[in-house]
């Protein structure tokens, strides 16, 4: 079924959800005509753009279709803004569309991560790579030991009791009978973040090295092409929802291999 945050007119979102639905939508106008208590001809008249539903039509249909909150509330969004009356009001919506699409592809939002770090201990987290692979690799009980930790990285002993005394201090991390336990949730480093651009960097340089050992275990994909800018934001809702869908998997997961997921779409320049 179509997703209505790929589109930016609500005619053309409910044209398409009709074209892909079983039997070609057959049924679907008078339906949603019934649930919005409207004639099969108005529903006609508003998918060739005579007229525009209601907030209060837009709103049952909407319901009708199982969306969301969210999706909803785009869906009415769209609606006002195929409704407003000048150029500054239909500005003021998309301007509010826009936020929304950012707010959905914020995977922090989305997966509800709510750890962070003030700037001070960002600074030091994420300075170096192993400071976050040390943190995740004490989630696997074999490496809970700052003796196994050095000989898996092979880094002298003292990096990693600096990044063992870093996140004990700051009550990431536990001693509990011999062992160091992890304690919290996922930690998330905002866009915005000064130290973001390094932290982003340090991993695809990790990509990049294990690119070079050409392990068949590891899947790597790198992939040039050309593409109509109106299905850019398909494919950042599919590498987005992919990626959400991947972290589902990994919260309940059972915690015995480290592993890197790095992901990038980007304009060649």
């Amino acid at each position: 079924m179509e997703n209505v945050f790929e589109f930016e007119d609500y005619r053309k979102y409910l044209l398409d959800y009709l074209k892909n639905s079983s039997k070609k939508g057959r049924g679907l106008r008078s339906q949603w005509a019934k649930v919005s208590g409207c004639q099969i001809a108005f529903i006609s008249h508003v998918l060739s753009g005579t007229n525009d539903l209601s907030l209060e039509q837009a709103e049952a249909i909407s319901r009708f279709m199982a969306h969301n909150k969210e999706e909803t509330e785009y869906f009415l969004l769209l609606l006002q803004k195929a409704r407003s009356g000048t150029a500054h009001l239909k500005s003021f919506f998309t301007q509010m569309l826009n936020e929304k699409l950012t707010a959905r592809e914020d995977l922090r939002s989305r997966m509800n991560i709510k750890e962070t770090l003030n700037i001070e201990d960002q600074a030091i987290y994420y300075s170096k790579w192993y400071f976050t692979a040390v943190h995740m690799i004490l989630t696997i009980p074999e490496y809970q030991n700052i003796h196994a930790i050095a000989d898996y990285f092979r880094l002298p002993l003292s990096v990693i009791k600096e990044c063992i005394d870093f996140l004990e201090s700051r009550e990431f991390i536990a001693l509990e009978n011999g062992k160091y336990k992890v304690k919290g949730a996922f930690l998330h480093i905002s866009r915005t973040s000064p130290m973001y651009f390094h932290q982003q960097a340090f991993w695809r340089q990790k990509a990049i090295e294990s690119v070079y050992k050409n392990s068949d275990s590891e899947l790597h994909f790198a992939s040039c092409f050309s593409v109509a800018e109106k299905d850019l934001k398909k494919i950042r809702d599919i590498l987005s929802q992919s990626i959400e869908a991947s972290t589902e998997v990994i919260k309940p997961s059972k915690e015995e291999k480290l592993y890197s997921i790095c992901m990038d779409l980007f304009e060649v320049r």
